[in-house]
């Protein structure tokens, strides 16, 4: 596989730097250059502080933070004039040395902190919605007029967590259909999907085998910016310590990204779009003729012959076998990776992708964890239910979630696997999610005789993945990890 060069995006005038991974475990800034560090949290990718070097000694008596100022710049990609796009609320300044830790003495670096906090304004470093002529990430603009400051080159950007994570493409043919095999206009569809990786730091030797985690993103992680998949929902907290301590060798990581959504189907409507998968056709007529077929079963003497089982329409993910081959590809050339120990989950739209590679492939599959997923329950067949409530499975929701019914996904799911005999099931059901480390609350300017005042910050009620890169995913006395680690095939 080759390695997936990126480009350096953030300088201002000529992109004279570029790297393989966009995140460093450290740098330090040269003369008129800064340094931005970025963190993963419970909300996405926000930035922490920038360390400058502004090229002569500054006295600390002189360095106040309200006198910052920092713009956030969207550039276009083939040129150095951007366009403002807010700015960043500052919180501190202080003389540092080059990696940004404090010091009482003239520097010529210099550490400003940023607001960090959910609501913090322009924090997220990366663009929400990239157009084509656009860049995926912001630049940064630092001015403080009284010291006769302005620095707009940036050295590197700093995630120690995130760069871990080896950054690489894959490259495949897209299987056709029956149908356009019999066309003499078909033209063979190629894919090239970017993924993340990390292998633990034990032997390489085939002997010491590691579990691997194939981990699948949300919607709004979908795109051509691989690092939205890592930090978009702190994703790169499964290569922490806190998670990978669960596991006596750690566990791999490999989590890949949908050009689009893992919720295109294979099916295809007008002018050869591919439909995605929440659309039920056949819902309005199911209603009627499932209840009726039963009704019917129960008064008439009929002839007890095996039927098979239609798959519903636009139920499989056009990207199911692609992802197979790169999960192959990615085993082939790691061979100490345990194949009896693979395990599979994902949120939202990454939660229904669980599901359809659980439901296409249940042997590769050790267990599952699909959180808010968005595999409608009408979709899946009694047959598949049947398989499914055969595997380790554990579903993870909140019951206020706005964007994925729970009761029409999960909940319906977890029911019919109950009445199929599923003995290896576990749900972390929430009310709402809200942060539990004490650090960000929901109203931060109250004051004691406010109503609002200590109460934690909630956030949306679909991102329940939050508890789950907390490790605060439990079943009564078990932990999700501590369950999963424990899960082999035959």
């Amino acid at each position: 596989m080759k390695r997936f060069q990126l480009a350096f995006l953030f300088l201002i005038f000529l992109p004279t730097l570029a790297s393989a991974q966009l995140f460093k475990e450290s740098a330090e800034p040269d003369s008129n250059q800064s340094v931005v560090y970025i963190g993963s949290y419970d909300w996405g990718a926000c930035v922490e502080k920038f360390v400058v070097n502004v090229g002569h000694q500054i006295s600390p008596q002189v360095i106040r933070a309200k006198d910052f100022e920092i713009s956030r710049v969207l550039y276009p990609k083939n040129a150095g004039i951007g366009v403002t796009k807010g700015s960043l609320s500052v919180t501190d300044a202080f003389c540092s040395d080059s990696m940004g830790r404090q010091i009482p003495s003239p520097s010529n670096f210099i550490t400003i902190i940023t607001d960090v906090h959910p609501k913090a304004e322009h924090s997220n470093p990366f663009v929400s919605i990239t157009l084509g002529s656009f860049r995926s990430y912001y630049g940064y603009k630092i001015e403080n007029e009284k010291l006769d400051i302005s620095v707009k080159n940036i050295k590197a950007f700093v995630s120690k967590n995130v760069s871990k994570f080896k950054i690489q493409t894959f490259s495949c043919i897209v299987p056709a259909s029956d149908e356009e095999k019999e066309n003499p206009k078909y033209k063979e569809e190629n894919l090239t999907i970017s993924y993340a990786s990390y292998i633990p730091n034990t032997s390489d030797s085939e002997s010491q085998k590691i579990p691997l985690i194939l981990w699948f993103h949300g919607l709004k992680e979908g795109g051509s910016n691989i690092y939205d998949v890592l930090m978009g929902v702190k994703a790169n907290a499964l290569a922490d310590e806190q998670i990978q301590s669960y596991f006596k060798d750690g566990v791999a990581i490999l989590a890949p990204q949908s050009k689009s959504s893992w919720l295109e189907s294979n099916e295809k409507g007008i002018g050869g779009v591919r439909y995605w998968t929440p659309v039920d056709k056949n819902a309005p007529v199911d209603k009627i003729k499932k209840p009726l077929e039963k009704f019917l079963s129960k008064i008439l003497v009929t002839e007890d012959k095996p039927k098979k089982e239609k798959i519903p329409f636009a139920a499989e993910s056009f990207y199911t076998e692609p992802i197979k081959a790169l999960l192959d590809e990615f085993i082939a050339e790691h061979p100490n990776i345990d194949t009896k120990r693979i395990y599979v989950g994902g949120c939202s739209a990454g939660g229904y992708m669980t599901m359809n590679m659980l439901i296409k492939y249940p042997e590769v599959f050790a267990a599952a964890f699909p959180i808010c997923e968005y595999y409608l329950d009408s979709k899946i067949t009694d047959g598949q239910i049947k398989e499914l409530a055969k595997k380790p499975l554990w579903f993870t929701y909140a019951l206020n979630d706005g964007t994925v019914n729970s009761q029409k996904n999960s909940i319906a799911t977890i029911e019919r696997l109950k009445a199929a005999g599923a003995e290896k099931l576990h749900v972390s059901e929430f009310r709402n999610v809200v942060d539990k480390s004490g650090l960000y609350l929901s109203d931060r300017s109250a004051s004691p005789k406010d109503e609002s005042y200590g109460l934690p910050y909630e956030y949306d009620g679909h991102e329940s993945w939050i508890y789950l890169f907390n490790d605060q995913c439990m079943d009564g006395e078990t932990k999700l990890f501590s369950w999963l680690s424990e899960q082999k095939n035959p």
